[in-house]
């Protein structure tokens, strides 16, 4: 094992999936981190992240709270099954380290309230895996809307469709939701495109299922309707036994312009008749290897280290508010009624 670089900020990995090999990579590939230890399942797992990535660093196996009192760890990053998040987050917030925290941030609502709380009172910088505020057509659309190019927004959409599949993620004690397992992202992309400090009113949804698949114990189909405090209507779709290639919607109207997937319209350009294209890679694809965990990444350590004075685009706290439309839309699907903003 190499000697830590005393200069560099360490890491704590906790979890042995997929996307926990992409935050070691990217926090790798940071020249101000490295991973200075791995907590997962098993030491199999473990060994295939020293030989995939080449690199070898401390390591347990199920021993997460131990590993927390190290006193070279400065960043938790939380990359375990969906139920786990929110305690191992306390956890780590408590032990005064910076927390980066795969979605979902909680199952449920008072899971939320108390990693909230517990954030505020460490004072620790966390932030959330919503990697689609980096992929460079969304950045490329958010630009635009920031310069104008759409007007006043008053009209968002966007859905997230893929035909998910593995034991946990169908078990509603172990994943939580379809909105939680994934369409979250795209509750998060509209109130980033809206504003995020935009407030919302009331939420209304429609849920079915399971029809395709019958191992979901949830319901793997919503539909949601929010209306905004300044009358802005948004739409999200999350559909986790979509028969289909995965897909990721996304619309915009505004009173200059609109975009439509990667075309974009504004009468603001001269001479404007037809929509233009918007360059750069999109979220196009369901494989965590296609997502930009690298830039995410740096975005977060930019703010550990302070070189970003304002908190991430995809902070905790401000995905507590995307968490509170989740669990508003889950409480309008099973009563049929619309829930007002206001979850205590």
């Amino acid at each position: 094992m190499t000697q830590p670089n005393a200069k560099k900020l360490g890491v704590l990995v906790r979890g042995a999936g997929w996307v926990a090999g992409e935050h070691i990579h990217a926090f790798q590939k940071n020249p101000h981190t490295e991973v200075r230890h791995i907590d997962a399942r098993s030491e199999a797992k473990i060994e295939g992240y020293f030989k995939k990535f080449n690199f070898r660093c401390g390591a347990s196996v199920e021993r997460y709270e131990e590993a927390l009192e190290r006193d070279d760890i400065d960043i938790v990053s939380i990359c375990t099954i969906n139920y786990q998040h929110a305690q191992e987050a306390i956890l780590a917030a408590k032990a005064g380290k910076h927390v980066f925290i795969e979605k979902p941030a909680a199952l449920n609502l008072k899971e939320l309230r108390a990693l909230e709380a517990a954030l505020k009172k460490s004072g620790v910088k966390s932030a959330m895996g919503f990697v689609c505020h980096y992929y460079p057509r969304i950045v490329s659309i958010k630009a635009q809307l920031e310069q104008g190019a759409l007007g006043k927004l008053f009209y968002a959409q966007a859905a997230y469709l893929h035909e998910v599949k593995g034991a946990w993620k169908a078990q509603k004690a172990t994943s939580g939701s379809s909105l939680l397992m994934g369409g979250c992202h795209a509750i998060d992309l509209v109130r980033w495109f809206v504003g995020n400090d935009k407030p919302v009113k009331e939420v209304f949804a429609f849920a079915n299922g399971p029809v395709r698949r019958k191992d979901f114990e949830y319901d793997p189909n919503i539909f949601v309707s929010f209306k905004y405090a300044d009358g802005t209507i948004a739409q999200v779709g999350s559909s986790l036994e979509a028969n289909m290639p995965y897909a990721f919607d996304i619309n915009l109207m505004g009173t200059r312009g609109s975009v439509r997937g990667p075309l974009l319209y504004s009468e603001n350009f001269p001479g404007a008749k037809a929509f233009l294209t918007i360059p750069g890679v999109g979220p196009d694809s369901g494989d965590v290897a296609h997502h930009p965990f690298d830039k995410m990444i740096d975005d977060f350590v930019a703010w550990v280290r302070g070189e970003r004075k304002k908190p991430c685009e995809n902070s905790t706290l401000d995905a507590v508010k995307t968490h509170e439309i989740i669990f508003a839309a889950e409480e309008s699907a099973r009563t049929g009624k619309p829930v007002r903003l206001s979850l205590k």
